[in-house]
């Protein structure tokens, strides 16, 4: 990807679901393996609001999934052609939410979570995007009775000068409020919703990478701002990251022309430590940082010379949080967008090339390799999110994979081609249920544990 779109963006997940009550026991041969470790009772809702957590990481404390698919896969529950686009979808509240374009405009859009249908969509912006992906590609936000939006829009044609609005809806689709002026935000980098305030990664004539905004108001609370060096600064794709550490709140932000990953105080707006990129990364971070307890793991897999991963520890220091490097590596999970998943002490990710990689498993605090699994299917631009103890990851050839979550290997569980164009992946994302693909214009949607009471 040679210009800085995108999505970890893109992407990068979440899933909540619980409660796994008795099982039915079907006869000889699971009795419609469709009902193969099916809870007999419905779930507790679990909604998924942002499609990464505030802290990145794309695993999930819930019960209750299905650890079996049929053959032909898991039951589809609709299918929609929405628009182009990578904005992943979330849902919340009974609805679901992304952002497309048709008819050369861009849109955001509330769907029903039961049917797939419009129930409306909102203008957003009265021009496509034509940077690297057609249509918007950051993941909208849900607070309460709203929805942040981030189309893409650039100054007078330049791509590396964005001018990307925040626009705030209600649930219902009235618009609140948009952010146009002094302050824009970076394309891909989903923002972070903390108390009254909405953390967005930012990009100004005045070099600010992050703004701070009254989420009831937009109005900017505080901005940073990093010194000059090169022509141009913007805040890179990654989505913002929030951690606490020893009671010091901070917000993680990845730049573009300084190429390090910064360290904000969350509530003063101070850079508390630098960290910067150890390979040279051209398009600025895409993969989200992972925050887990002390620790941040961080990667990137652009190519040749430009891959990395990275454990930092953190530790207050007088008041603010400093770190430490553990270790690095250039061959181990060097994910580009996909932001690894944290699970048992391990992490979960992506090696290899563009063309031809491996899915593997490192420890966290040392980094060594726990196992590897070459395959044809697997290359550093997949994407992959665990819940329950499962891996759900897309495949080179567009396929969706259930795999067991664990330290000691890989063991496959099934797969589904949904047979839609899913290009650069977007990572899938699972609420309530539900687990939803995101393609380049179509978005499928299939039942991967027990619905709620209220779904049919």
């Amino acid at each position: 990807m040679f210009e800085r779109v995108f999505w970890r963006c893109f992407w990068r997940l979440s899933v909540w679901i619980g409660g796994l009550s008795g099982l039915a026991i079907a006869g000889a041969a699971l009795a419609a393996e469709q009902d193969a470790g099916r809870p007999q009772t419905a779930a507790a809702r679990f909604d998924l609001p942002r499609f990464l957590p505030n802290h990145g990481n794309s695993v999930y404390e819930i019960r209750g999934l299905y650890r079996q698919w049929p053959a032909e896969g898991p039951k589809e529950l609709w299918r929609r052609q929405v628009g182009h686009g990578k904005s992943a979808v979330v849902e919340a509240k009974g609805l679901a939410f992304t952002a497309a374009e048709t008819e050369e405009k861009q849109w955001a859009l509330c769907l029903d979570p039961k049917t797939g249908q419009i129930r409306w969509k909102h203008l957003l912006l009265a021009k496509p995007n034509r940077h690297f992906e057609w249509g918007p590609v950051t993941s909208p936000v849900v607070d309460g009775d709203r929805v942040y939006f981030i189309p893409y829009l650039n100054h007078e044609g330049d791509v590396w000068e964005l001018r990307a609005p925040v626009v705030c809806l209600k649930t219902d689709g009235t618009e609140l409020w948009r952010r146009d002026q002094e302050v824009w935000a970076t394309e891909g980098a989903t923002p972070l919703v903390v108390g009254d305030l909405l953390y967005i990664g930012a990009d100004n004539p005045e070099r600010v990478v992050l703004a701070a905004l009254d989420k009831y108001t937009g109005k900017i609370r505080w901005t940073v701002s990093v010194p000059p060096k090169g022509d141009r600064e913007l805040g890179a794709p990654a989505s913002l990251t929030y951690q606490v550490v020893d009671g010091i709140p901070q917000v993680i932000v990845a730049t573009y022309g300084t190429k390090e990953i910064l360290g904000v105080h969350a509530e003063k707006g101070e850079i508390m430590w630098r960290y910067p990129y150890p390979a040279g990364i051209t398009i600025g971070l895409m993969s989200t940082p992972v925050a887990v307890g002390p620790y941040l793991f961080v990667c990137a897999g652009e190519g040749k010379n430009r891959n990395f991963s990275a454990c930092l520890r953190m530790k207050a220091d007088n008041g603010k949080i400093a770190y430490e490097e553990l270790y690095r590596s250039t061959e181990l999970q060097i994910n580009y967008y996909n932001t690894p998943a944290i699970y048992q002490d391990a992490v979960f990710g992506f090696g290899g090339a563009h063309r031809s990689g491996f899915l593997h498993c490192t420890n966290l605090t040392d980094g060594k390799l726990l196992w590897r699994k070459d395959s044809p299917d697997w290359t550093s631009d997949r994407n992959l999110v665990i819940a329950d103890g499962l891996i759900f990851a897309i495949t080179k050839n567009e396929e969706l994979v259930l795999a067991e979550a664990s330290r000691e290997g890989y063991k496959e569980l099934g797969r589904v081609k949904p047979g839609i164009a899913l290009g650069r992946p977007q990572q899938p994302t699972i609420a309530n249920g539900r687990l939803y693909l995101r393609g380049n214009e179509w978005v499928v949607c299939y039942q991967v544990g027990p619905l709620p009471d209220d779904s049919p």
